[in-house]
């Protein structure tokens, strides 16, 4: 899951206000512990609070813990997940909000060109699991990359400033650099491409072990940041493809190869 500043400071917002009502929590713990009820069976006590700037929360609290554990366990909670932000920013930079898989990039992409579209639709549009849409839809909606409209029918996403910031940034060389640094399997088809020529994904996914639906997402999202392009020609020269060479391959699947940019991306981070 993608840690985002939004859930620290709900974390740190909850824990405040559990102190600056400490009171009223130690009472609603002491009633629920001595009543029947359901949350017995989760050992968990939903209690709506005000919070210090007047706004009003729900929290879910321990059962098993005190007024003031519940709130120190969200504190070190807070804290734990700052510290992991802080290292996936010093690498994955203005790319730390998005999920490190491809198809979460492709469904910024896809919520660009189209405004609004359902988790189901994308799904089919992307040729992906609607689950794993659905769950990095979950994930930019809480990093702030994707807004949420629930009273559309089905569930409607919609790509935010922030969102569209994250593409602007892809557009551009760090951009495009910083993806490769950060997603494992990019960098790899993109060394792969640069050092043998044209391929396509059956082949890819066959010889590195990976799966078919990730390879294609790989080279879709891409493609879409302009990391490869897609071979042009119908037949390949066997000059051009040293992964399999041939006097000439007449091209009967989709052949990717990568971009001048790419190419130039790729020697910087050999050298550095």
């Amino acid at each position: 899951m993608v840690v985002s500043r939004a859930e620290i400071e709900r974390l740190r917002t909850e824990a405040d206000t559990i102190f600056t009502r400490l009171e009223r929590v130690t009472a609603a713990l002491e009633r629920a512990r001595s009543e029947a009820g359901d949350h017995w069976d989760r050992r968990e006590l939903d209690l709506d609070l005000e919070t210090p700037t007047g706004e009003t929360i729900g929290v879910t609290l321990d059962l098993d813990c005190s007024a003031a554990e519940n709130a120190q366990k969200r504190y070190e909670r807070a804290s734990e997940l700052e510290s992991a932000l802080e290292r996936r920013e010093a690498v994955a930079g203005k790319l730390a909000p998005v999920p490190a898989e491809p198809l979460a990039y492709l469904v910024l992409y896809h919520l660009a060109a189209i405004d609004g579209d359902g988790s189901r639709s994308m799904a089919g549009d992307l040729d992906a699991d609607h689950d794993r849409v659905a769950d990095h839809c979950t994930e930019l909606v809480s990093s702030g990359l994707v807004a949420v409209d629930r009273e559309q029918t089905p569930t409607t996403y919609r790509l935010t400033d922030d969102g569209r910031g994250v593409l602007d940034f892809l557009a551009d060389r760090d951009g495009k650099e910083t993806f490769l640094r950060w997603l494992d399997d990019p960098r790899t088809l993109a060394r792969r491409l640069s050092r043998g020529g044209p391929d396509y994904p059956r082949m890819t996914a066959a010889e590195l072990g990976l799966e078919l639906a990730h390879v294609r997402h790989c080279y879709r999202a891409m493609e879409a940041i302009g990391l490869v392009r897609i071979y042009e020609g119908s037949i390949i020269k066997g000059t051009e493809r040293k992964l399999k060479p041939k006097t000439e391959t007449h091209r009967k699947h989709t052949y990717y190869v990568t971009t001048d940019v790419t190419d130039r991306i790729l020697r910087d981070l050999e050298d550095a």
